[in-house]
């Protein structure tokens, strides 16, 4: 065989792998988005937390609407946004049917209701203390005198458990800070533990309060799906967190929400 044979053979089988190749991917994703997407279009819960995503002009902003538009963009399916008001409510929204994905934090009661993908975003988590504390640094909260105010049925309350010793835990609603600056006003707790962006937000009603330096737990946020969930979605949300991350794309989202965001990173 000539070496101009030869590197025909060649060429022709190098195309045949690459086409192959490209004809299998195509394939996973269609096999993915009928999958992700029953109804033809991914509905995205979108959890209504000012460090996930905000509404402006009718229109939801954040790094958690710009993963799951890009989500369905890759998939090939227009996207819904569904807003979601409380993290609870995320496990009712799957349970019925009324969306296709989200972003949230893995907590035992979601996991057992849906399942999740890799961890994408990671959220900081630490305390906020009041003008009067002499507490200056995290290590220091677990003491038998301090009562720490906690997010009911959160990621961050579950890994408190775990960790606390001494100190008793407090739990509150979710959905504002103001039960738990209301217990630290009235000299009820000593201390409100939350993810950063939230205590940011409550240190307005405790004037001269102080969020200790450092994170004791970054709160795991993971793309999730219902339970029953093909190969095809679970390895394709496999991609699809990895590539988000690598690329980037995850990092500017969390970006353009400026200081709504503090906090918030890109998980390793």
């Amino acid at each position: 065989m000539s070496m101009r044979s030869s590197a025909a053979v060649l060429l022709v089988a190098i195309s045949a792998l690459l086409g192959g190749s490209a004809g299998a991917s195509a394939q996973s994703t269609v096999e993915a988005a009928k999958s992700f997407a029953p109804g033809g279009k991914l509905r995205v819960g979108v959890l209504m937390l000012s460090y996930f995503a905000v509404e402006r002009d009718g229109q939801l902003k954040g790094w958690s609407p710009d993963l799951g538009i890009e989500l369905a963009r890759r998939l090939g399916v227009p996207h819904e946004l569904v807003p979601i008001r409380n993290p609870a409510d995320m496990i009712d929204a799957f349970k019925t049917g009324k969306i296709d994905a989200t972003f949230i934090g893995i907590t035992k009661d979601r996991a057992a209701a849906f399942d999740f993908g890799p961890v994408m975003i990671g959220l900081r988590t630490t305390f906020l203390v009041p003008a009067s504390s002499t507490i200056k640094s995290i290590p220091e909260i677990d003491q038998a005198s301090i009562r720490i105010v906690v997010p009911a049925k959160s990621a961050q309350g579950e890994h408190l458990e775990k960790i606390i010793k001494h100190a008793t835990m407090l739990r509150v609603p979710v959905e504002t800070t103001k039960h738990a600056t209301d217990l630290i006003a009235s000299g009820q707790a000593e201390a409100f533990s939350h993810v950063v962006p939230m205590l940011a937000n409550a240190q307005p009603a405790l004037p001269g309060s102080r969020i200790l330096p450092g994170s004791y737990y970054d709160v795991p946020i993971a793309i999730a799906y219902p339970k029953g969930a093909t190969a095809a979605v679970i390895e394709y949300a496999k991609a699809f967190a990895a590539d988000m991350k690598a690329s980037g794309f995850a990092q500017k989202a969390i970006e353009r929400m400026g200081k709504d965001a503090d906090g918030v990173v890109v998980a390793q």
